[in-house]
């Protein structure tokens, strides 16, 4: 058989084999801490690059060694961690070392990488003192630098072309080796009817697919939709484990855990504020506090810190990292910062969020974690595993309630919604930390003649009167309930219902539904107002109950789960499946105003009948309004104390005969 003549990306990749074989056996890491320069202007810690000051970034970078067996490298990551200086050390790698490879890098937009490459990887090259190995292909011309709009060449024959994920067209007639990809969460899902853009630009290395290098990472954004994500699950999901200074328990830093002493713990001081300087991860074995100036000793690997991989990979050549911002090194993002964010969004003591968006950063950027949209879509299918066969439609059901609810129903609550022809009532019963019997659900409908309920004339307001005044529940252990507080929605008929509370002195409210806050301003579930009789009202952010109650509504739970779980939803065995769906027409909508700023409402379609939910969500906020009466006006607290309020209900039962 003669000689076999190689043409195209053949020859090419057998021409780079032979060039590659003669490079000096060096890490990436080792090249990097050889001859990189980061000056003051791009990091606080400035002088040549060390990996004893982010060591867990060694085993990540050293995956782009050309001898490494690792393809795909994947980091999901939250932010501060070194990502920046790491991309850049494998771009170094290949331009300054290795220089024979076609290289691309890869962001959200071409403008934006072009950018990237004359701001940063530039300059790093002149401060690593390799500014000289810049050097077009055409050597015979002397005026050009190896630096166009179009690629970015250096001696060896390598090049770097800058591209935008939006345009993938102007990258298709290039065939890749090394594939850098920045911040992919930012990329969009599909390019037109071309497709995927991850798996487009992953095809440009085809040619190399033996040889290939793609190193990517990005915050995660949205859960089911994040391709960081996607892409860590593709690989064997490498996780940092550092060891306790003091038992030497091998763990995964978490932001807290279910059980146990461990996780990240705060004290704050009497007026409510962090004390910054008390801000410690605590061993999930012993306990043992752990502060800000212990990170280097507790990330170094010479105190036992390493990687391990937590699954199988869907090919032996890619690996995965995930790298949430706790781990940020020592002079960087605080650990105080991080709880300052979190408390920001969220109250641990009321376990509720108090910005979703600010929630949702949280998760991205501190947690390194894709976001679940709180209470995008319920299905009916979920909202059906609430049924009870327990207890039946208008009985109090607390045999059930002792055993998986943590005590009785301590009181019951009437919340109305007002129609043109009819009045939807909901009975709703809760057991401490506002676990939720639906008690009873129907219609008050207008007689054939009569006024409706813009009205007070109407036959439907003295049913409605007679309800609250005479109407009582009995429970299955012989007791009798009456309705501590009555929520009427005000927002078809304002006059009337007021009218209608006015008859009471107190316990029967009007309420209206207001809109969500502007982003950044404090969340208040609701706020008192005045009627134009002088009585008192509530606006109710409908909304924040919703994004509440959705994930509640989605939630499993069995008899074999035992007590459940805060707020829990439970609905009587002969609840009719069209009472049940009218949980499940609304779904949480985006929306982005002329700035750009992204917030989010729930939308309902048509005309479907969604009171239930809406009923369900005053019911909460009565809860709320009655913590509220008790412990800040009556008690003069300065915030509702939860669990005194529920010792104070169980103790009184309150509304019980």
């Amino acid at each position: 058989m003669g000689d076999i003549t190689l043409v195209g990306a053949d020859w090419i990749v057998q021409e780079i084999g032979a060039l590659t074989e003669s490079i000096e056996r060096v890490r990436p890491t080792s090249y990097n801490e050889r001859v990189r320069f980061l000056p003051g202007s791009v990091t606080p810690i400035p002088g040549y690059l060390r990996y004893d000051v982010n060591p867990f970034m060694r085993e990540i970078v050293d995956c782009c060694d050309v001898d490494s067996p690792v393809r795909e490298v994947y980091l999901e990551k939250g932010v501060q961690i070194t990502w920046t200086t790491a991309l850049e050390s494998v771009a170094l790698y290949f331009m300054g070392h290795v220089r024979t490879l076609p290289t691309m890098y890869v962001t959200a937009d071409r403008d934006l990488a072009a950018a990237r490459i004359e701001n940063n990887f530039l300059p790093m090259l002149q401060q690593s003192g390799l500014g000289h190995i810049l050097r077009s292909s055409d050597e015979g011309n002397t005026r050009k630098t190896g630096k166009t709009a179009e690629q970015l060449q250096w001696e060896g024959g390598g090049y770097m072309v800058p591209a935008g994920a939006r345009s993938v067209s102007k990258s298709m007639s290039y065939s890749i080796c090394v594939l850098l990809k920045d911040e992919v969460d930012a990329w969009p899902d599909v390019i037109g009817k071309d497709g995927d853009p991850m798996k487009l630009f992953d095809d440009r290395c085809a040619a190399f697919w033996e040889r290939r290098k793609i190193f990517g990472g990005g915050t995660p954004k949205i859960a089911g939709t994040s391709k960081i994500h996607k892409a860590f699950l593709r690989g064997d999901q490498r996780r940092y484990y550092v060891r306790c200074k003091k038992c030497g328990f091998a763990q995964v830093l978490r932001w807290s855990f279910p059980e146990g002493p461990g996780g990240f713990k705060w004290d704050l001081d009497e007026g409510g504020v962090l004390i910054l300087e008390s801000v410690r991860y605590c061993c999930q074995n012993c306990g043992e506090p752990h502060f800000e100036h212990d990170k280097e000793k507790l990330f170094s690997p010479k105190n036992g810190a390493e990687w391990r991989p937590t699954a199988r990979p869907v090919q032996p050549d890619i690996r995965s990292y995930h790298l949430p911002s706790m781990y940020s090194p020592a002079g960087m993002t605080p650990w105080y910062k991080c709880v300052g964010q979190y408390l920001d969004a969220f109250d641990p003591v009321a376990r509720r969020v108090k910005d979703p968006d600010q929630f949702q950063v949280f998760y991205n950027n501190i947690l390194g974690e894709p976001f679940e949209v709180m209470g995008s879509k319920i299905s009916f299918v979920q909202v059906s595993g609430h049924r009870r066969t327990m207890y039946a439609l208008g009985r109090v059901p607390n045999r059930f309630a002792r055993q998986y609810l943590g005590g009785p129903i301590l009181f019951l609550v009437c919340t109305v919604d007002v129609q043109k022809e009819f009045l939807s009532v909901g009975v709703f019963g809760f057991a401490v930390d506002a676990k939720t019997c639906l008690i009873d659900y129907f219609r008050i409908n207008v007689p054939p003649g009569a006024d409706d309920c813009s009205a007070i004339t109407s036959p439907v307001w003295a049913e409605l009167r007679a309800l609250i005044d005479e109407r009582t529940y009995n429970s299955d252990d012989n007791r009798a309930y009456r309705f501590h507080v009555t929520l009427i929605d005000a927002s078809y008929s304002t006059d009337t219902v007021a009218v209608f509370c006015s008859e009471y002195a107190s316990g029967v409210f009007p309420i209206l539904g207001r809109d969500r806050p502007a982003k950044y301003q404090r969340i208040k579930e609701f706020a008192e107002f005045k009627t134009q009789l002088g009585t008192t009202g509530y606006r109710v952010l409908v909304d924040h109950y919703k994004d509440r109650l959705a994930p509640v509504l989605r939630r499993e739970w069995s008899e074999a789960a035992g007590v459940q779980r805060r707020y829990h939803f439970n609905a009587p065995i002969d609840i009719t499946d069209a009472a049940l769906k009218e949980l499940t027409v609304e779904q949480r909508r985006e929306k982005r105003d002329a700035s750009g700023v992204v917030s989010y409402f729930w939308y309902r379609p048509g005309n479907a009948r969604n009171e239930l939910f809406d009923l369900l969500v005053y019911a909460h906020a009565a809860v709320d309004i009655i913590a509220w009466t008790l412990c800040v006006q009556y008690y003069e607290l300065d915030n509702v104390d939860w669990p005194s309020f529920w010792g104070f209900m169980l103790d009184n039962m309150v509304g019980i005969e």
